[in-house]
């Protein structure tokens, strides 16, 4: 990012909270790098960590938006106002300075670390410009594809049957309406008056009661398919999302389902399904019932003619075909979703990212990119064009050359007395409106190779077996839980970086009713072993237990609701505060005095209550509405209304100024009493009183014990304390 800042050559600089996700080590790394960078130039910086800005030509101190006091750090501290006390409030806890320096080959391993990643990123942003690869659909998916789709309608299969009737009724009108329609022509060469009004009456009633007929049962085959066709939509798009939901974490991990790429399939997938069930069918209906009265009528009325007639019914067929086909079949209607679904992806991902997008000047290069994605498939459907306007040249024509072998040879069984020409004519009307319901009906091959395509996607995710269903209702439920944790040996990597070694050979005991605190560098693993005990993930070896009882054979839903999470980033939803809380306990309705009891705990109730619509305030998305120190607390509170036996805190307090993280760390010292905790942190000061720290490094522990034991120890947890208080 600082590389990507730095490539314009910039008069100024603006970092905002640019380490604040970082451990110390790493953190000090970046400092460096941005100190360099600041040489030459006007730099303005936004920070929690004071460390950061303690060289900075003037530092600003903001209350409520207006500026309290100004000047550098030595004339701040003198003046012992707002930053100050800020200094105070962080550097408070940390008394403890060893006199061990910090290991030179440790940081260079850092830094050679933060090379390999920096390459690796500017390997992925190369690859943007790739062409993509296809993906391949499931065999067993698209074999089973068109059962499936009607098991899903034999619900229904009243309105089915409904429509069918009136589809075979509708497509036999058709040819009807054009044996009456030729026999008022017929009628006008009738030399009685009588008898010719009689003709003209009887022939023009027919068309009316036709007209009836024909709208009636349209209605009802419009009506019942669409029904159904609906009721199906909104069945496939909730099969779609519960599947979905009960999919293990490493299936998010797949490159092929991005958020934008898994919206796109349940918005449009399940709609077009409809394609290849009811409306469909009944088109089909109509044509075959449309194709065999016209046969009826025809050799009624000339059996020859008829015959020689019935040679064009072929040429039809494979003419409408090609004509009704995008891409020409099933594989590339994928690879028009999958482009979509990759340019939806660019769209998503730089509407989300627009302000760093404009602040980098990219708007050319990120529509360059989004035309890419569909400059590919235009070059494929022109592939394709050209097959598609042969099969239109000679659909489109074919009724010329059916009224002219009608006529020529017409005439001459005219000429011989094999037939009227009244019957000719009759022929000729009938089998042309025949042919026109026929194209209609062999023509819609692009609906249906569109919406199979797309209910093959979804019904290979409904049959996928997910490797950690929560849904799943097997498993033991222990009657009495003390909350003891171990980590046995456990070995894993993220199926999405199977060459990197997450946990090696990590073991853990975190005792009932106590707090463990995890640290170490950055992606040494801390989360992980956090992802692990909520079974987002397996162990690829080894085993987590809860009271000696390996967590894999127990129920996971009764498992994870004895779990409270309380992230760094905590994510509310767009509704009131009440419902965010009570967001925490599913199982149950939750009462508005358990609600306000837990937000006490919490230290959050004041404020709601001080709020104009107290806990029918909305947090907007993403809980955008409130302040990160607010949103943390409502996030404790809702973790505390499920009462859980096992509390995990990751990174709670890093995002927060001194104030607030004060204030938060507080409220999470209340909140673990009597429960197990498993606290990651990178800010020593919040897990100093844990009864127990751990260090990672690795994926493996490296040290284990108290504050004061570690410290004594002189290991790496003791210089990371150093390094925190020199930065201080």
């Amino acid at each position: 990012v600082i590389a990507r800042a730095l490539i314009s050559n910039p008069k100024i600089l603006l970092l905002d909270e640019a380490t604040s996700a970082l451990d110390y080590t790493s953190e000090r790394i970046v400092q460096d790098a941005l100190d360099n960078a600041k040489q030459g130039r006007t730099t303005i910086v936004v920070a929690h960590r004071l460390s950061t800005i303690r060289n900075a030509d003037i530092i600003i101190g903001l209350n409520d938006g207006q500026i309290v006091e100004y000047g550098t750090h030595d004339e701040l501290m003198e003046n012992k106002g707002l930053y100050y006390e800020l200094v105070n409030e962080q550097g408070a806890d940390e008394q403890y300075e060893p006199s061990s320096e910090t290991d030179t080959k440790e940081e260079t391993k850092i830094k050679q670390s933060y090379t390999r990643r920096l390459s690796t990123i500017r390997k992925k942003i190369r690859e943007l410009n790739d062409s993509i690869e296809e993906n391949e659909i499931d065999d067993t998916a698209t074999s089973s594809f068109d059962d499936s789709a009607e098991k899903k309608q034999k619900k229904k299969w009243h309105w089915i049957l409904t429509g069918s009737i009136a589809s075979l009724l509708f497509g036999a009108i058709q040819p009807a309406f054009a044996y009456l329609y030729s026999g008022i022509y017929g009628s006008f060469v009738e030399s009685n008056e009588n008898k010719q009004k009689r003709l003209m009456n009887m022939f023009t009633l027919g068309i009316f009661f036709a007209g009836v007929v024909g709208a009636l049962c349209q209605f009802i085959f419009d009506f019942a398919f669409g029904k159904s066709g609906e009721e199906l939509t909104v069945r496939m798009r909730k099969l779609t999302f519960s599947s979905l939901l009960r999919q293990e974490m490493s299936y998010y991990n797949m490159e092929e389902n991005s958020v934008d790429a898994l919206s796109t399939r349940l918005s449009s997938d399940a709609a077009a399904i409809k394609g290849s069930t009811g409306i469909r069918i009944g088109i089909l209906m109509q044509g075959f019932s449309a194709l065999v009265v016209c046969f009826i009528i025809g050799f009624i009325s000339g059996w020859k003619l008829t015959l020689v007639l019935s040679c064009f019914i072929p040429i039809l067929f494979f003419s409408s075909k090609l004509k009704g086909q995008r891409q020409g079949n099933i594989g590339k209607t994928q690879d028009k979703d999958l482009y979509s679904e990759q340019g939806g992806k660019c769209a998503s991902e730089t509407i989300k990212n627009i302000r760093t997008v404009i602040a980098l000047h990219q708007e050319n290069y990120f529509i360059n990119i989004y035309e890419q994605f569909f400059d590919q498939e235009f070059k494929k459907n022109m592939c394709h064009l050209y097959i598609r306007a042969l099969g239109a040249a000679v659909a489109n024509s074919l009724i010329f050359f059916i009224l002219a072998v009608t006529f020529s040879y017409g005439s001459m069984l005219v000429q011989k007395g094999e037939m009227t020409f009244q019957n000719v004519y009759r022929i000729s009307v009938v089998i042309l409106n025949g042919v026109i319901k026929i194209g209609q009906a062999t023509g819609k091959n692009a609906a249906y190779s569109k919406a199979k395509h797309a209910a093959m996607r979804i019904l290979k995710l409904i049959k996928r077996t997910s490797q950690i269903d929560p849904c799943d209702d097997s498993g033991i439920i222990l009657d009495n839980i003390t909350g003891q944790i171990e980590y046995q040996n456990v070995y894993f990597r993220y199926p999405s970086r199977r060459n990197v070694q997450t946990l090696k050979d990590f073991s853990l005991t975190c005792m009932n009713n106590s707090s463990t605190a995890l640290v170490g560098p950055s992606g040494s693993g801390k989360s992980t072993t956090i992802d692990l005990l909520q079974r987002f993930y397996d162990p690829l070896e080894g085993q987590i237990l809860l009271d000696g009882y390996d967590i894999r054979t127990l129920n996971i839903k009764w498992f994870r609701s004895l779990i409270g999470l309380v992230q760094q980033e905590p994510v509310l939803f767009n509704i009131s505060i009440r419902d965010n809380i009570a967001y925490g306990d599913n199982s149950r309705e939750v009462s508005q005095d358990e609600i306000e009891k837990v937000a006490q705990i919490a230290d959050i109730h004041d404020l709601i209550i001080s709020l104009p619509e107290g806990y029918d305030t909305l947090c907007g998305n993403t809980g955008n509405q409130l302040s990160a120190g607010q949103k943390q607390r409502i996030a404790i509170a809702r973790a505390l209304i499920r009462s859980p036996n096992i509390l995990l805190f990751d990174e709670a307090t890093s995002a927060l100024d001194n104030k607030s993280e004060s204030k938060i760390q507080e409220v999470l010292e209340n909140v673990r009493m009597n429960r197990t905790s498993l606290t990651i942190a990178h800010r020593l000061s919040t897990i100093q009183n844990s009864d127990k720290i751990i260090v990672i490094d690795k994926g493996q522990m490296k040290e284990e014990g108290t504050h004061n034991e570690l410290l004594k120890s002189n290991g790496i947890y003791s210089k990371m304390v150093h390094s925190q208080n020199k930065s201080i």
